[in-house]
């Protein structure tokens, strides 16, 4: 495990896998084997200000009180909600987030939040400010769409420099997308702010659907859990609600748990089964690729001259059972069990 500083920007909802990776992180930062700096949120799965409310309820739960959380972009850059279903009808666009089958998703939280909301500042703003200041470079780890990020970076390119690792779940490179056929959701819902990201001097490692979506829970993982750590605070706020109905009704039903693949990544790189290095950018034409990754092995085939930027990191598969132990470990922790 690294001792770092790490940002998370996220599209949080309680009962998404977001929430996972945060129970993860909390568990090392209490440890004091890393520190989480603040938490920014964006709209993605659900809007950025009911995500800083879900956010904000569930850092309470888990005893981090001092984490502030900070509300970011209400849209993406130029991807418009007006849009989603006439993409739907022409492109099949099965998932909208915060546009679309919201009855997927709890609008609201359970209780009203106690978690500190942080100073009255945009979460763009407190990105520039927080890498601008940090005494040491900075870990990102992204796990929605990358609005935030791209307009931080364009307000403030020198951040760039004090960032350590970006480590983002995004993408599809040669598998099916989640939203359409060749997108996965969180570059889709904004593909322009992913091309900008992908485009600037960032040490960028990618946790695409091509790894997260080989590792599932299912209702054999669930009900050993059940058996272990049924009294576990987390497994009774969180895995017992989501999940113990609808695997009665589907025994075999499966989820992939994308974010906290990210999480367990970024804590323990090793994890990576096999990793790739690209080029990456993402298609922003109008079009049925609309939020396809663009990946090139070597520019010399597209008749391209070498792109000065680096390369991204690119995690193609995960080590299951590395993953799983990493995962139960920090997950349900004595740190989260209260």
């Amino acid at each position: 495990m690294r001792q770092n500083e790490v940002l998370i920007d996220t599209d949080f909802h309680r009962y998404a896998d977001d929430h996972e990776a945060l129970a993860m992180l909390a568990t090392l930062h209490k440890r004091g084997e890393l520190r989480l700096a603040g938490m920014t949120t964006v709209t993605g799965n659900t809007w950025a200000r009911i995500s800083a409310e879900h956010a904000r309820t569930a850092v309470a739960s888990i005893g981090l009180d001092d984490l502030s959380i900070y509300e970011g972009s209400g849209r993406p850059l130029l991807h418009r909600q007006s849009d989603f279903a006439h993409r739907s009808r022409l492109f099949g666009a099965a998932f909208g987030g915060a546009w679309g089958n919201a009855d997927l998703l709890e609008k609201r939280p359970k209780r009203e939040p106690t978690g500190r909301s942080g100073e009255k500042i945009h979460a763009v703003e407190f990105i520039v400010r927080t890498l601008r200041e940090s005494p040491v470079a900075m870990t990102i780890l992204s796990i929605g769409p990358l609005t935030n990020f791209a307009q931080a970076i364009r307000l403030a390119p020198d951040i760039a420099q004090n960032i350590a690792r970006f480590v983002v779940m995004g993408g599809a490179f040669y598998v099916p997308g989640n939203v359409t056929p060749s997108a996965e959701f969180n570059w889709w819902f904004d593909p322009e702010a992913a091309t900008i990201l992908l485009e600037e001097d960032v040490p960028v490692e990618v946790v695409p659907l091509d790894a997260t979506d080989t590792i599932v829970l299912d209702s054999e993982r669930f009900s050993r859990w059940r058996d272990e750590y049924a009294k576990h605070a987390l497994f009774r706020s969180f895995h017992e609600p989501k999940f113990a109905e609808i695997f009665v009704r589907k025994p075999e039903y499966t989820l992939p748990v994308w974010d906290a693949i990210a999480a367990a990544y970024l804590v323990k790189p090793e994890i990576a089964a096999r990793l790739a290095e690209l080029w990456v950018s993402v298609d922003c034409s109008n079009g049925p690729s609309y939020g396809r990754v663009v990946a090139i092995k070597d520019p010399d085939a597209f008749n391209l001259e070498q792109p000065k930027r680096p390369r991204a990191k690119v995690v193609m598969d995960i080590d299951a059972t590395s993953f799983w132990s990493i995962y139960e470990s920090l997950v349900f922790s004595d740190e989260n069990a209260n």
